[in-house]
C-alpha cells in the first residue's frame, strides 16, 4: 500500500476515518510511506508524511529541532513571567502605589483577556509574514512595556499598561504551540508539548517565587526591572538560534519508498550547501533529480519569509469557526478550566491571606510557591513521559488507528488533584495544582482533533481559556466577599471534580462528535489548501 497525503486518515477499503482519527502504527508492515527509524519505532507511521525537501521543519535534524524547541520554551518562560509576577508581591504594590487589590485583580483579568484575544491578531501575522519576526518583535516590546511599567501608580494607566503587556504577550499561548507541531510529528509530539505546557505552568509559581524574593532584596519594582531584563536576554537568544517554521507544504507529494542508495532527508547533514533527491514515481515508472537549496547561517537569521498572498482577512477569521466544532470547544473549555481558572482562584488571594492571615513577609508568600514550582516539575516530567507512550501503546490497542481522546486520559490525575488542592487550600493550607497535564491533554487533543487545521483550533482554545481567566480574576474578589473561603474553594472543588470527570463522556462519544462534523471540516480544509492555509 502507497501512503499518499491523507492516507493515514482513511481505512484500507478507502472509507474516510473521522477528523482526527488516522493510522499510526503500520500493524501489517506493507505501507510505503515514510517510518520513524527510532528502535522499536519502525512500525510508526510520520503523520504529517514530510516532503524530501531539507528545509522542511519536519526534516531537519535532531539536533536543530531541539534548539529550535528550546528557543519556543524560553520565549515562553520570559514572555509568560512577567504576568505571573505579582501575585506575591500584591501587599507592597498596594502599599507604595494605592492601588485596591480589586484594581490589581482587575488588571491580571483584562491582562489575560488580551493575553486569549489578541492571539486572533498575531496568529494571522505569523502566518501571514513570519513567526520567527513576531517572537523578536514582541520581546522587544515586552521590554519596554516592563521597562515603564513600575510608572503606572493609578488605576487608569496600571490598566492600560496590563492591556498592553497581555496584547505583545499573546503569541505565547497560540503560536508557540503551533511552531512545535511544525517541527514534531504527531508520535513525538506529546513530549514537546508537555516540555511547553511545563515551562508555561512553571512561570505560574515560578514568577511569584522569584518576585518576592527580588522584592525583600530590592523592591517591587525591581520584579517588573528584572522581567525586562529576563526578555532582553531572550531576544538576543532567539535572534541568534531561532529559525522560521512557515513552510508551505504540498498536499499531493507522495513519498517514495526508501531504498539503500537513496539518502533520506532526515538523515543530511546541516552544513550542506544543495542536496540531491531521487524521487521516483511508483505509478508513472519517471525518476527525477531534484536539487534543493539549503539555508545558510545568515539566511536563517532572516527577519523577512517568503513573499505570499495577502491572507490576513482569511486567516483572522478562520479562529472563530472553530467554535462550531464541539470538540475544540470542549478542549478549549477543559484547558481554561484546569489550567487557569482554578489557579486564578489560588493566586488572587494568596498575596493577601499569607500576609494578612498568617503575618507571613513577602519572602514567605514567595517560599510557599516552591511547592508550586516542585509540583510543575513532576508532572511535566510524568507528561513528557507518559504523553508519547500513552499516544503510542492506544494506537497499538487500537489495531494501529490513533484516536484525539486517547490523550485526554491524562486528565485522570486532575480529577484527583484538582479537587483535593481546592479543598485543602479553601481549609487554610497551600497546595500546587500542575497545570502541565491540562496544558498537554488540552491541546494536544484540540489540534489531534482538526489537525489540518490545527493553529486555528489552538487559537480558539486560548481565546476560551483567557476569557474563563478574565471572569474569574473580575469575579472572585466578590465572591469571597459575599462568602467565606470554604465555601468558595469547596464549591470550586466540586466543581473541578465534575468537570475533570467529563473527560470519560468525551471518551465515549467523541469521536462521534468528530464524525458529525467530518463534511464541514474536509470542507474548510479544502479551501484552506487552496489559500495556503492548512498546516
Amino acid at each position: 500500500m502507497t501512503l499518499g497525503q491523507d492516507d493515514t486518515a482513511a481505512d484500507e477499503a478507502g472509507n474516510k476515518f473521522p477528523p482526527g482519527t488516522f493510522r499510526l502504527i503500520d500493524t501489517d508492515g506493507n505501507i510505503r510511506g515514510q517510518h520513524a527509524k527510532g528502535e522499536g519505532q519502525r512500525d510508526i507511521i510520520l503523520v504529517p508524511q514530510p516532503s524530501l525537501d531539507p528545509e522542511d521543519p519536519l526534516n531537519w535534524t535532531f539536533r536543530r529541532k531541539v534548539i529550535q524547541t528550546s528557543c519556543v520554551m524560553l520565549y515562553t518562560i520570559v514572555i509568560a513571567i512577567p504576568s505571573s509576577a505579582v501575585y506575591s508581591i500584591v501587599t507592597p504594590l498596594r502599599l507604595d502605589t494605592g492601588l485596591s487589590l480589586q484594581d490589581i485583580n482587575n488588571g491580571t483579568g483584562i491582562m489575560f483577556l488580551f493575553y486569549g484575544w489578541g492571539c486572533v491578531f498575531w496568529q494571522a501575522i505569523a502566518l501571514q509574514y513570519g513567526k520567527r519576526p513576531v517572537y523578536l518583535f514582541t520581546l522587544l516590546a515586552a521590554v519596554v512595556i516592563l521597562a515603564t511599567a513600575p510608572m503606572c501608580r493609578e488605576p487608569g494607566p496600571y490598566l492600560a499598561s496590563r492591556i498592553i503587556l497581555g496584547f505583545f504577550g499573546s503569541p505565547v499561548e497560540s503560536l508557540c504551540e503551533i511552531s512545535i507541531a511544525d517541527i514534531w510529528f504527531t508520535h513525538e509530539r506529546g513530549k514537546y508539548m508537555a516540555w511547553y505546557g511545563w515551562s508555561l505552568a512553571l512561570t505560574g509559581k515560578l514568577a511569584p517565587m522569584l518576585s518576592g524574593f527580588i522584592n525583600v532584596g530590592m523592591g517591587w519594582q525591581w520584579t517588573l526591572y528584572w522581567c525586562a531584563i529576563w526578555n532582553a536576554l531572550g531576544f538576543v537568544y532567539c535572534f541568534f538560534l531561532m529559525e522560521e517554521t512557515n513552510y508551505d507544504r504540498k498536499h499531493d507529494h507522495i513519498p517514495p519508498q526508501q531504498t539503500d542508495e537513496t539518502q533520506s532527508p532526515t538523515q543530511m547533514g546541516d552544513g550542506e550547501k544543495t542536496v540531491t533527491a531521487d524521487s521516483a514515481s511508483s505509478d508513472r515508472g519517471e525518476s527525477a533529480v531534484v536539487q534543493w537549496p539549503r539555508k545558510t547561517f545568515l539566511k536563517r537569521l532572516s527577519i523577512k519569509d517568503k513573499p505570499r498572498p495577502n491572507r490576513l482577512i482569511d486567516i483572522f477569521k478562520a479562529p472563530f469557526k472553530g467554535f462550531t466544532y464541539p470538540a475544540v470547544v470542549y478542549a478549549g473549555l477543559m484547558y481554561g478550566a484546569n489550567s487557569l481558572v482554578w489557579q486564578g482562584f489560588q493566586n488572587a488571594t494568596i498575596g493577601t491571606i499569607y500576609t494578612l492571615e498568617y503575618g507571613f513577609s513577602t519572602a514567605g508568600v514567595a517560599a510557599a510557591y516552591s511547592g508550586g514550582v516542585l509540583g510543575t516539575m513532576i508532572g511535566g516530567y510524568y507528561c513528557g513521559k507518559m504523553g508519547p507512550i500513552l499516544t503510542v501503546h492506544m494506537a497499538r490497542r487500537n489495531g494501529g488507528i490513533s484516536e484525539p481522546e486517547h490523550t485526554l486520559y491524562l486528565f485522570i490525575a486532575s480529577i484527583v488533584l484538582v479537587p483535593v488542592a481546592m479543598a485543602i487550600y479553601g481549609l487554610g493550607v497551600f497546595m500546587a495544582i500542575n497545570a502541565a497535564l491540562c496544558v498537554t491533554g488540552a491541546l494536544n487533543y484540540a489540534i489531534g482533533s482538526y489537525m489540518e487545521l490545527s493553529g486555528d483550533m489552538v487559537t480558539t482554545c486560548v481565546m476560551i481559556r483567557n476569557t474563563m481567566s478574565f471572569a474569574t480574576n473580575f469575579g472572585v474578589t466578590p465572591w469571597l466577599k459575599a462568602s467565606s473561603y470554604l465555601v468558595v474553594y469547596c464549591t470550586v472543588a466540586a466543581i473541578g471534580l465534575v468537570w475533570n470527570s467529563s473527560l470519560f463522556v468525551m471518551t465515549r462519544y467523541g469521536r462521534a462528535m468528530r464524525q458529525r462534523t467530518a463534511k464541514r471540516y474536509w470542507r474548510d480544509v479544502e479551501r484552506a489548501r487552496a489559500k495556503g492555509l492548512s498546516h
